[in-house]
């Protein structure tokens, strides 16, 4: 559960409770390098929409487009 009371299995999540949990998400990889090397890795090998299909949640936009930003202020 994430400290906004939301968990990644919740399908009914409001603009809020989305944009809370993309937040969190990058939060999470900004904490543990071995994740963040490993995400860089399978978004360069997969691409944002394989994520975007991968993650299968309502929140999924948001934290592709905070995955995108965060991608692009590490350069890569």
């Amino acid at each position: 559960m994430y400290r906004y009371g939301l968990t990644l299995s919740s399908n009914n999540v409001d603009t809020l409770g989305k944009m809370a949990i993309a937040t969190e998400t990058i939060s999470q990889i900004d904490s543990n390098p071995t994740l963040a090397a490993r995400i860089l890795s399978a978004l360069k090998a997969g691409g944002v929409s394989a994520f975007e299909q991968f993650l299968n949640h309502p929140a999924a936009s948001f934290v592709i487009g905070a995955l995108e930003d965060w991608k692009n202020s590490k350069g890569t």
